[in-house]
C-alpha cells in the first residue's frame, strides 16, 4: 500500500504500456478504449493526458502520444504527475530496468499504479493468511512433486495446474481420477483428454510444464455450471478517492461448452449476474448473496492491498459458486482486462473508466 501528497505542479497524466505500433490502425491496442475515455475525461478537467511507452518513461524522453482528430499523434509533453501502469509482459515487470523506474518513480513521489503483476502463489499465500478469507480459498501450493500430485489427487480427485504468471486461462492442466484411471487436460486444447495408469505418468507431463514456469497445484472444485458450461463471477474493483475500496461492475463469464475455464479469450459469454442468480434465488436471497460475494470480494483487495509494496488502484476478483452454493475464491488479477463488461448504451464512458480518473483526481 502506498500513498502520496498531492502534487502542486501543473497536471498531467500518463499511461504507459510496452510498445506502441504507430503503423497499426489500432496503435494502442486492447488499451485503446480506455486511453480514449481518459482523454476525453481529462480534457474535460483541463488535465494534460497522453500515452506513452516504458522505453520513453525510462530514458526520460518526454515524447507521448495525445489524442487527436487524425488519431493518436507522438508529440512534445510535460513530466506526469501521475502514472498507470498498463504494461502487458511480466517479462518487462521483471526486469532490472523496470525496477530501476519503479524506484526512481518512488523516490520523486510519482504516483505510479497498478505496481506491477502479481503472481497466483502470492496471491493466493496472501489471501489464506487470512482467517477471514481461508475459508473461501481452495488450498493451493507451488507444484514441485509427484507425490504432493498424489496427495492432492487422492484427496480431491480433481486438481488442477496453473502457472503462476498465466493469463488468459492459457496452460491450464486438470487432472482428475476415476476409478483406476487419471485423466489430464490442457487448456489450450481441451477437447483432448489423455489416459494414465498411474499418477507418475500424469506427472511426466506436468514435468514438461514445470521445466518452462513455476506453477501452482490447487484444489479441484465442485462448481455450478450452465448447461454443462462452467460459471465464474468476475468483480471488478477500484479504490476510491477515500482511499476504499468499491465493487465498480460486475458479470458472469459462462464458459465455452468444451473448455473448463471460462475466460472470454478460450469462448466464454457474459451475463448479467442477477440474471444468472434469478434460476437459482428469489429476489430476496439474490440481493443477500450477492451483497456477500460484494464484501468477499473487497475483504480480497484489502488484503492484497495491505500485503504488498506499490499504489494498487484496480483488482479484478473471480469468484465461483459451489454445488452447494458456497462461494469462492478462483483469483485476483492486479491489471484486469477491460473488455470484461457487458455494453450500456446509456454510458458513454465506462464506470470504471471514472472510478480510475477520480482516484487520479485525488493525486492531483
Amino acid at each position: 500500500m502506498q500513498s502520496f501528497p498531492k502534487n502542486q505542479e501543473p497536471q498531467s497524466f500518463a499511461v504507459v504500456t510496452d510498445s506502441i505500433n504507430e503503423e497499426s490502425l489500432n496503435p494502442l491496442g486492447s488499451i485503446t478504449t480506455l486511453c480514449e475515455e481518459l482523454s476525453e475525461l481529462c480534457g474535460e478537467s483541463e488535465i494534460d493526458f497522453y500515452v506513452t511507452t516504458f522505453k520513453k518513461l525510462f530514458t526520460n524522453e518526454l515524447k507521448g502520444y495525445k489524442r487527436s482528430e487524425d488519431g493518436w499523434t507522438l508529440m512534445n509533453v510535460p513530466p506526469a504527475s501521475i502514472i498507470h501502469n498498463r504494461i502487458h509482459s511480466r517479462k518487462l515487470e521483471r526486469s532490472k530496468e523496470f525496477k530501476l523506474l519503479n524506484s526512481s518513480l518512488t523516490t520523486q513521489q510519482i504516483p505510479f499504479f497498478n505496481a506491477r503483476f502479481l503472481n497466483k502463489l502470492e496471491v493466493f499465500q496472501a489471501l489464506i493468511d487470512s482467517a477471514y478469507i481461508k475459508p473461501y480459498v481452495p488450498y493451493t501450493e507451488e507444484c514441485i512433486s509427484a507425490e504432493q500430485l498424489e496427495n492432492f489427487i487422492q484427496k480431491y480427485e480433481t486438481v488442477f495446474i496453473k502457472p503462476i504468471h498465466g493469463s488468459q486461462g492459457r496452460n491450464i492442466l486438470k487432472v482428475t481420477k476415476e476409478k483406476d484411471l487419471f485423466r489430464l487436460k490442457n487448456s489450450q486444447n481441451s477437447e483432448v483428454e489423455l489416459e494414465f495408469q498411474s499418477i507418475h505418468e500424469v506427472f511426466q507431463i506436468i514435468k514438461q510444464q514445470l521445466s518452462k514456469r513455476t506453477c501452482i497445484i490447487q484444489e479441484g472444485l465442485p462448481l455450478i455450471s450452465k448447461d454443462n458450461r462452467l460459471v465464474d463471477f468476475r468483480f471488478l474493483c477500484h479504490k476510491n478517492k477515500f482511499n476504499h475500496w468499491e465493487v465498480t461492475s460486475t458479470v458472469a463469464r459462462i464458459g465455452h461448452p468444451t473448455q473448463f475455464v471460462s475466460n472470454l479469450a478460450r469462448g466464454g459469454d457474459l451475463q448479467k449476474i442477477d440474471e444468472f442468480l434469478s434460476q437459482y434465488l428469489p429476489k430476496k436471497e439474490r440481493v443477500h448473496f450477492k451483497k456477500l460475494l460484494v464484501e468477499l470480494a473487497i475483504e480480497c483487495c484489502r488484503c492484497i492491498d495491505s500485503s504488498f509494496d506499490g499504489l494498487f488502484a484496480e483488482f479484478g476478483v473471480d469468484l465461483a459458486i459451489d454445488n452447494q452454493f458456497n462461494p469462492w475464491v478462483i483469483e485476483l488479477n492486479s491489471k484486469p482486462s477491460k473488455d470484461l463488461h457487458l455494453t450500456d448504451p446509456i454510458q458513454k464512458i465506462r464506470p470504471s473508466t471514472k472510478a480510475i480518473f477520480s482516484l487520479v483526481q485525488s493525486y492531483l
